[in-house]
């Protein structure tokens, strides 16, 4: 039997470092600033529906599920393709950034999409490299080789540029085509906006006006803010349908297991209604070829 976590008594909830107090609460007027489990505790299902955010909140819960079952899948039909075995990353990176969104750390929550849709790239990279017909068994061993290394940091795929060639190659053996790169790049280009920057955007935090005067909160501190977790749900919902997407196209058997199955009747009942909203190209695309 295990024991309950007595949070009370826990590093989570320290009494001496305020910094990794992730319970405490600070006041400034009539705003409440403070640890990550504290803002975890104002989302409780009124206060999503109260606000309107059930498309940012439960809809990208409800992708996160679709996303374990169908790497399951895969890792069931395929499981050394290169592509299938960074996807098992990409669902924790997708984890994490939920994780991170309903903490309070926006930019750092849209920073992991920037991990997601590269790692994708360069799964699908390999994988197609290595699938190529025209590949002898020497060839094929060292693609398998320069695969590993990547996977262990120390191959020079990592060299500033390479994604865009990534691409590039993958348009000239027609494995994406050119609206896909250029759509793909707009989207890499926006991610690293966050990436290169610590200036104030919508994600950042404002000025806290305490009496008369104004200061910056503690900046271990987070704090809800409306505006950056739907920016931050943009970010998550565009590059899990463009990744599911190409998935779909490449391996087009998940549509006919079971859990794969289950991932798609999840898709089609928590969707289905809301495309209009959502307005993206590739969910539309998604939906219809599970008709």
């Amino acid at each position: 039997m295990v024991d309950e976590l007595d949070v009370k008594n826990s590093c989570v909830s320290c009494s001496y470092i305020d910094c990794i107090n992730l319970y405490r609460c600070r006041k400034y007027g009539d705003r409440q600033i403070g640890g990550e489990l504290y803002l975890y505790s104002q989302f409780d299902n009124t206060k999503i529906y109260k606000e309107k955010l059930y498309n940012h909140v439960c809809l990208n819960g409800s992708l996160l599920k679709c996303a374990c079952s169908i790497v399951f899948t895969l890792n069931e039909l395929f499981p050394k393709d290169y592509l299938v075995i960074i996807g098992n990353e990409i669902v924790r990176d997708m984890k994490a950034s939920f994780f991170l969104a309903m903490s309070g750390h926006y930019r750092q929550a849209i920073l992991l999409q920037r991990c997601v849709f590269e790692n994708f790239l360069y799964g699908l990279f390999f994988s197609t490299d290595y699938e190529g017909a025209i590949k002898s068994d020497e060839e094929k061993k060292n693609i398998d080789e320069q695969f590993y290394k990547w996977l262990n940091g120390d191959y020079e795929f990592r060299k500033p540029g390479k994604i865009r060639t990534i691409k590039n190659d993958l348009q000239k053996n027609y494995l994406i085509s050119e609206e896909e790169n250029s759509e793909w790049k707009k989207l890499n280009n926006e991610l690293c906006h966050f990436v290169h920057t610590i200036q104030k955007t919508s994600t950042g935090m404002d000025l806290i006006k305490c009496g008369d005067v104004e200061m910056k909160s503690c900046y271990s501190d987070v704090e809800f803010d409306e505006k950056s977790l739907k920016e931050w749900s943009k970010y998550y919902q565009r590059t899990f349908f463009l990744i599911l997407n190409k998935l779909i196209k490449l391996f087009p058997s998940i549509k006919k297991e079971e859990t794969g199955k289950k991932a798609f009747d999840i898709l089609d009942e928590q969707f289905k209604k809301r495309r209009g909203e959502l307005e993206n190209k590739y969910l539309d695309e998604i939906l219809d070829s599970i008709q």
